[in-house]
């Protein structure tokens, strides 16, 4: 005769867990779940082109992620990708390379509003400037998407022990429509 315990998980809804103040985030029970499938409009590859610039991002949904960094161990639907972005065909940032596997260190990261169907910014890096942008999705259309970037008081970042610049502005528009491909 044999016996097994399996742990129970506790699902939480990813847009009401405001409203859940006493879970336990630590032990690796809980999971907050995209229950309303908020991301799976937002994923895919998109296109933004002005004139001769343009930023392809792409977005994919990463369902029931382990997230274990420095006290937290939870399960967690997220939204995670890469920019690419080129003025006159050249090459001016890319972040295609990123582990999008990793805890920490992502350059794009979003995550919902609580209490809303608003998708927002976990992380937003220009990796050329050395910035921290908090970014709003809006769905326009089934193929159209708006990007709402905005530099504010927590928009630069350290990157460890280097010395670094600190640049004015940033490398990409803030304000976009993209496309889906």
């Amino acid at each position: 005769m044999s016996l097994s315990c399996k742990g129970q998980t506790n699902i939480i809804n990813l847009v009401e867990r405001c409203n859940y103040t006493d879970y336990n985030s630590s032990d690796g029970s809980t999971y907050l779940k995209d229950e309303s499938n908020i991301f799976n409009q937002y994923t895919g590859t998109w296109k933004w082109v002005s004139g001769n610039k343009e930023m392809t991002l792409v977005l994919m949904k990463q369902t029931k992620f382990h997230y274990t960094q420095h006290t937290f161990n939870v399960y967690e639907d997220r939204l995670v990708g890469y920019y690419i972005y080129k003025e006159n065909g050249v090459l001016i940032a890319d972040t295609s390379g990123d582990d999008l596997q990793s805890d920490f260190g992502l350059n794009v990261s979003f995550s919902t509003e609580c209490d809303t169907q608003l998708v927002g910014t976990a992380m937003f890096i220009d990796v050329k400037k050395e910035k921290m942008y908090t970014v709003m999705l809006e769905k326009l259309s089934p193929t159209q998407m708006k990007f709402r970037g905005k530099i504010d008081q927590h928009s630069s970042y350290i990157n460890g022990d280097k010395q670094r610049t600190l640049y004015s502005g940033s490398t990409f528009p803030l304000q976009m429509v993209f496309t889906k491909q």
